[in-house]
């Protein structure tokens, strides 16, 4: 590396000398028996809006004079492979460079000008020979990846420079597509050492606003909160060059000197992209080497001239090769067996200004024990002036980082506490609830009461109307224990509301769970003995007996039994138990009631939806028969809002938070118990009310008659 840095400034005087070489508007070229392609950002996106002719303005765009030296890396590297005996026998290597437009049609018009001579027709080549086996691309790679698009149809090796992109790392979305840059797993933990030694403990984080940008600063947030360092702020920036490092062609005389351009503005040493294009180019001479000492070893070589080999052949070879540059660094191709970068720390020096020389205080080597892997020269370090001495801030970060003036390292502040809005203290949070004050929480306990008074008004007026033919035909018992049931369904939505403690949350899952069943399992007793009524009219069957007997209402107890069962396992294994909520309202921790085991949970939920499905089912079954007394369709439409309350609660559940998530549980309560209640006792209460002339038989039987002609 030391040694190619030194022979750089050589290429810079002697290349523009060279017959071979020569330097066009918006290509740079040199001929050789195989050549590869450059795809370079050379000019900026703007252009001299003193010209108004568009040719006139694409012949004076901004030149970036730093980007020139990828020029001459590439040049560079090629002599010294075209001058080499051990490397290509009989095959020179040459380049075509193209700049990379930024609109979005320009970015491919060079890739199709490379590939078919012209752009205007893509897959008609214009040119006699195809002498091409690859191309350079980068140092952005978002550009890389677009260009990739077009190399990949045609299977030509494509070898990106610039910083390692993760988003280019599938190899299944891009197989042709090779990163010569090693992967930055360190650079996290590079950046974070050096905050840690200059006791840097509030930082604002810069990045580029593209996927590997965002992949880093991901990484880099997770190894400073590992580090208790805190982020003042985030910036997305785009990349884009400044006009104060672009110049004209027209401004430089033909014999000017690149030693006298500014250091910001071309660098005399080699960068690291110019490196890895250095690498890149040995690479592909390696490949294309053993290449063609497979074909000798396969079968003669013809009349022994320079045959053009083929580009997609080159992909067996290129992937596995390793080999040591000129400089002794060594080189992998395949990403899995590339070792970790190291890292050279830089200080800017801008004394005098204008001068932006990057001088090396440092490094930082992933190898080294843990401790010892950054080294510093702190003497070196030319600090802006009026910076004497390192300051300590106070800065807090969404809520949970905190440290004084006399601390050195953040501190989260507790679950019960809260930043303030100058974010330099710990305040604590309020507790929060669905509380029986709240408008909610009110609204929720008077519908409970009202429903509860409803239907205890309508147990008060079937046991008034007891002896009527109505009451009687629908199985009054059991039309008492559902009403009774219905009572504690809608009372137990109180559990619900207050502070939770932990009794009214094991009471809360418990209580719904058991009453819930017994209502649901006798709506299914009910509905059974509909269909049994209706066929037990021939004496001496099994189902009148079945009838008589009051089978049916033993399904009562055995499915409550079930449930409760249930509800034991859940109890014994992971009982409800009071929860906080500290994320999300911000200031507040919710107390709430914690299921403890959500699969028992929705066990017991899915057992109540079971038995639901078959009361529904059963009932439908029964809709056609004769309906005077006949509930089985007011059973079924019950069964179908029930069931349709419980459905729509669980994404709606899993969607809230916090005392919202508990509303949605007192509000499905409500709303099913409500179905129930008035689906199957409003007709019933319409009846004994309204129409007192069906309550009795011989009336029923009277009109009946008397409607006869």
């Amino acid at each position: 590396m030391r040694l190619l840095m030194a022979q750089l400034p050589l290429l810079v005087r002697s290349l523009a000398g060279t017959s071979c070489f020569s330097t066009m508007k918006h290509r740079a070229h040199m001929d050789g028996d195989v050549m590869i392609a450059g795809f370079f950002p050379l000019y900026t996106l703007g252009t001299d809006r003193s010209n108004s002719d568009a040719s006139s303005q694409a012949e004076h765009k901004p030149f970036i004079f730093k980007n020139y030296q990828l020029v001459l890396a590439l040049a560079f590297a090629m002599e010294e492979i075209n001058k080499n005996p051990d490397l290509l026998h009989n095959l020179t290597l040459g380049f075509d460079v193209y700049d990379v437009h930024h609109e979005y049609w320009g970015v491919f018009k060079n890739h199709f000008i490379w590939l078919f001579g012209k752009y205007t027709f893509p897959n008609y080549s214009c040119m006699r020979e195809r002498k091409s086996i690859a191309a350079l691309t980068g140092p952005l790679g978002i550009r890389s990846a677009e260009i990739g698009t077009v190399m990949e149809l045609y299977r030509f090796p494509q070898l990106t420079f610039g910083p390692f992109d993760h988003a280019l790392s599938d190899h299944k979305k891009s197989p042709a597509l090779y990163q010569m840059s090693k992967k930055d797993t360190s650079i996290a933990a590079a950046m974070v050492s050096l905050l840690l030694h200059f006791s840097w403990n509030w930082v604002g984080l810069l990045t580029s606003q593209d996927e590997n940008g965002l992949w880093i600063i991901s990484e880099l947030k997770g190894e400073m909160i590992k580090n208790r360092v805190c982020i003042a702020y985030e910036l997305l920036i785009l990349s884009q060059a400044s006009e104060s490092d672009c110049v004209t062609w027209d401004s430089c005389p033909p014999d000017t000197s690149l030693d006298w351009l500014p250091g910001h503005m071309f660098d005399m040493t080699m960068s690291a992209d110019s490196y890895t294009i250095y690498n890149s180019v040995y690479a592909l001479a390696q490949a294309l080497h053993e290449m063609l000492l497979h074909q000798t070893q396969e079968q003669a070589m013809g009349n022994g001239e320079g045959t053009v080999p083929f580009a997609a052949q080159l992909h067996h070879f290129l992937k596995n090769i390793q080999f040591y540059n000129p400089a002794g660094d060594q080189v992998i191709m395949d990403e899995n067996k590339k070792l970790e970068p190291e890292y050279d720390i830089l200080n800017i020096w801008n004394f005098p200004e204008g001068l932006e020389l990057g001088v090396k205080i440092g490094m930082f080597s992933p190898y080294a024990l843990h401790g010892n892997q950054l080294s510093l020269s702190e003497d070196m370090v030319e600090w802006t002036i009026g910076i004497t001495e390192k300051k300590k801030f106070t800065i807090l970060i969404n809520g949970r980082l905190h440290f004084s003036p006399d601390m050195e390292q953040c501190v989260r502040c507790a679950d019960h506490q809260y930043a303030n809005t100058q974010r330099d203290e710990c305040l604590l949070r309020a507790a929060s609830f669905l509380a029986f004050g709240d408008p909610l929480g009110m609204a929720l306990a008077c519908m409970a009461l009202c429903f509860s008074m409803l239907t205890a008004a309508v147990l008060g007026l079937f046991v008034k109307h007891q002896d009527t033919a109505i009451v009687k035909a629908n199985n009054r018992t059991l039309s008492y224990i559902l009403l009774i049931s219905l009572i504690f369904c809608f009372l137990c939505a109180l559990l619900f509301i207050g502070r939770p403690n932990t009794a009214t949350c094991i009471l809360q899952q418990i209580t719904f769970g058991v009453v819930f069943t017994v209502a649901v399992s006798t709506v299914l007793a009910k509905t059974v003995t509909v269909v049994l009524a209706f066929k037990a009219t021939c004496p001496g069957r099994r189902m009148r007996w079945l009838l008589v007997s009051g089978a049916p209402n033993l399904l009562i107890p055995i499915c409550t039994l079930i449930q409760v069962s249930l509800c034991g396992l859940w109890l014994g294994s992971s009982p409800p138990f009071v929860d906080t909520d500290a994320h999300s309202e911000h200031g507040h921790i919710i107390i709430l009631c914690n299921k403890g085991s959500l699969t028992a949970f929705y066990c017991v939920l899915g057992y109540l939806g079971s038995l639901a499905l078959a009361s529904f089912t059963v009932a439908f079954l029964a809709r056609n028969l004769p309906d005077t007394f006949n509930e089985a369709k007011f059973l079924t439409f019950s069964m179908l809002v029930f069931c349709s309350v419980w459905l729509t609660f669980l994404p709606v559940y899993h969607s809230a938070k916090g005392k919202v998530m508990v509303a949605v549980e007192v509000f499905s309560i409500l709303a099913s118990g409500a179905g129930l209640l008035g689906c199957i006792f409003a007709p019933k209460c319409y009846n004994v009310l309204l129409k007192a002339d069906r309550n009795f038989l011989r009336g029923y039987r009277d009109k009946r008659h008397g409607a006869k002609p």
